[in-house]
């Protein structure tokens, strides 16, 4: 009889043991998936900081282009 509680109790153990692996792998896999996704936002994050200045400068380029034309129309205009 002892040692059918003993098989029992280290099944019982053998069994928490696997549920146990277990959740720590998925654990391990969901850190890798986070990590990757992590990654590639930062990626994306960069890239659209980079864009963002590029279009602040065409729009700084542009305003400046603007201003320049209405200058230009306004001598025309008090000069004739």
């Amino acid at each position: 009889m002892p040692t059918r509680n003993l098989h029992s109790v280290t099944s019982v153990a053998d069994n928490l043991i696997q549920a146990l692996e277990k959740k720590v792998n998925d654990l391990i896999e969901l850190s890798r998936e986070l990590n990757k996704e992590n990654r590639a936002l930062k990626l994306r994050a960069a890239e659209l900081q980079r864009e963002r200045r590029e279009l602040l400068e065409r729009q700084r380029q542009a305003s400046e282009h603007v201003e320049n034309s209405l200058a230009r129309l306004r001598s025309l205009d008090g000069g004739a």
